[in-house]
């Protein structure tokens, strides 16, 4: 399908529609904006906002490539990497009642609640909860412009710096709380969108049942094709996806901004299914382009399927790619700016720091966060591989320290020492077998070296007392 004028002008205009709605949605919700809206949404946000905002911010660009490619090489695989995220987001129901009952704002605040205040520990741990975000807003940049380049045939610098600039506008009035409104948005509008594609593609090919009828026995079965792409791949996404979910704080946040503490393992519960969903959708959307042509480079599934179709439904499409890049893209800029300020200037440099000051400062580091991903994007577009290692330095270094402290929080065994050096050889060991290119991926590595460490750790500084607040 050749690119004209008149269909660049269509697709443009529902981008900007889609983008418009949001603005206003993050521009009404922020119009009297507090420090306590910019880190936790003034601890205000219903239930099903936090439904929306967890789909949202978890499923990305990547959901419209990577995914619908599981689901076109290996049919029901898509939705075993989706059951992998949606178990991640259950296993953390076991402590987020707990806290969200602590008023936490990141992950280094639980650090110090757990093992006192020790500035080491709150930069390492802020630094190991920072790459995940600022990897996903480089990686989701670095989408669009790839995706919008070749729907529009715009540069691909200019549709990036338009897009981030956007972004801010969505973060900038009230930080998590302008965010989360505008993902719930978003959510609901990938909900309807991806619907009218899946009934779009099925009719396109002659129906659900003739276009079935030409996928491979061995991708559509089940749940026997939900391991079509090999157990190995299977044990990998298991070792990677669920340590990752567990440490991710973007999830946290939504947990620290629920209105009330009693539906927080609800909100979870429920953001797990709908991701099943969302993967349902990913793998039969898959099939059924490998159905109607079985030749293509996984990765180019969703690509050949917008060569298909009329204008005014890839302006549709248009649509839901924007709502799965900027609800990530944004939520990535809040997270790190919210690290930068509340545990590094607040905790470290500056405090005495006012809740005005943290918010001023708040706006300048998500301009800076947001320009230096830019700049990342477009100078070093293969930083993607490097992007993907930062999940596995990132629950390497935190998922031990997280639920050992969580879990053991009364017994009185585990100290900041012992914490510190975990994070940092789960981070060494991370970052060696990816070095060595290791077969087994280099995310278990990490995990066993930081939890080995701890272990060792612990039994060398056992009589070292702790300073943390009351444990709760």
């Amino acid at each position: 399908m050749g690119v004209s004028t008149g269909s660049i002008f269509i697709i443009v205009f529902s981008t900007l529609a889609v983008l418009l709605v949001a603005v206003l949605i993050s521009w009404w919700v922020g119009r009297k904006s507090t420090g306590s809206d910019w880190a936790v949404a003034g601890r205000s946000l219903p239930l099903y906002v936090i439904v929306g905002t967890q789909f949202a911010t978890a499923q990305g660009g990547g959901f419209l490539t990577a995914h619908v490619g599981n689901g076109y090489a290996g049919g029901w695989s898509a939705l075993t990497y989706g059951l992998f995220v949606a178990i991640g987001m259950w296993v953390i129901c076991l402590i987020a009642k707990w806290m969200r009952s602590q008023e936490f704002s990141t992950i280094p605040d639980i650090m110090e609640r757990l093992y006192g205040k020790n500035k080491t520990l709150t930069v390492i741990s802020s630094f190991l909860t920072m790459v995940v975000p600022f990897g996903w807003v480089i990686g989701n940049l670095i989408a669009f412009g790839k995706l919008y380049s070749g729907l529009t045939g715009l540069s691909t610098t200019t549709l990036v710096l338009a897009f981030a600039v956007i972004s801010l506008l969505l973060v900038l009035p009230a930080g998590l709380k302008s965010v989360a409104w505008a993902d719930f948005f978003f959510g609901c509008l990938m909900g309807l969108i991806c619907l009218a594609t899946l009934y779009f593609l099925y009719d396109m090919g002659g129906g659900f049942g003739n276009v079935m009828a030409k996928v491979p026995d061995n991708l559509k079965s089940f749940p026997g094709g939900m391991a079509s792409l090999g157990w190995g791949t299977v044990i990998l996404w298991f070792m990677a996806v669920i340590p990752g979910s567990l440490t991710n704080q973007m999830y946290f946040q939504r947990i620290f901004a629920a209105k009330d503490i009693n539906y927080v393992k609800m909100s979870l519960f429920l953001s797990g299914v709908v991701i099943i969903i969302s993967e349902i959708w990913a793998s039969l959307f898959g099939m059924g382009i490998r159905a109607m042509n079985p030749g293509l480079e996984r990765e180019m599934a969703t690509g050949w399927f917008l060569t298909q179709i009329p204008v005014w439904f890839l302006a549709l499409y248009a649509g839901l790619i924007v709502s799965a890049i900027m609800s990530t893209v944004a939520s990535g800029i809040q997270s790190v700016a919210l690290n930068a300020v509340n545990d590094i200037y607040k905790k470290i440099l500056n405090p005495g720091a006012t809740e005005n000051d943290m918010k001023h400062k708040s706006k300048i580091i998500s301009v800076i966060v947001t320009f230096l991903a830019v700049a990342i994007a477009l100078v070093y577009p293969r930083v993607l591989n490097v992007i993907v290692a930062t999940y596995a330095f990132s629950a390497a270094g935190l998922m031990f320290p997280i639920f050992a402290g969580v879990l053991l929080r009364r017994k009185n065994l585990i100290t900041a020492k012992s914490v510190i050096i975990s994070m940092i050889v789960g981070f060494i060991v991370c970052f060696g077998a990816m070095l060595m290119e290791t077969v087994i991926p280099y995310a278990i590595y990490g995990l066993a070296g930081s939890g080995i460490a701890l272990i060792i750790a612990c039994m060398i500084f056992k009589d070292d007392k702790k300073v943390a607040g009351n444990m709760g």
